[in-house]
């Protein structure tokens, strides 16, 4: 296995120090989590989750805030929002 975020490779550290029984009924849970299927969202539960990948992902990126200056700010944001818009839809459907 091979980490892709710093918290997966924390995650992979704890799981390698475990000892190999515990292991098998770490990965059997895992299992079970991923074939469980999630509850119906609401509205307003898909516009929760919508805006907390999206936060999640400005800070990903190195968030919002560049300096002290509202310029910078400015300017770092509007670098996060084109590097996203690249990431997510531009690279997918062949837009620039």
């Amino acid at each position: 296995m091979k980490a892709t975020r710093p918290a997966e490779d924390k995650l992979l550290q704890k799981f390698r120090k475990l000892p190999e029984d515990r292991k098998s009924e770490v990965l059997d849970f895992m299992d079970f989590l991923t074939r469980r299927k999630p509850p119906k969202l609401t509205e307003g539960d898909a516009y929760a989750a919508s805006l907390e990948a999206l936060r999640f992902k400005i800070r990903e990126k190195g968030s919002l805030i560049a300096g002290k200056g509202k310029n910078q700010v400015i300017r770092k944001l509007r670098t996060t929002r084109k590097t996203l818009w690249k990431d997510d839809y531009a690279d997918r459907f062949g837009q620039q």
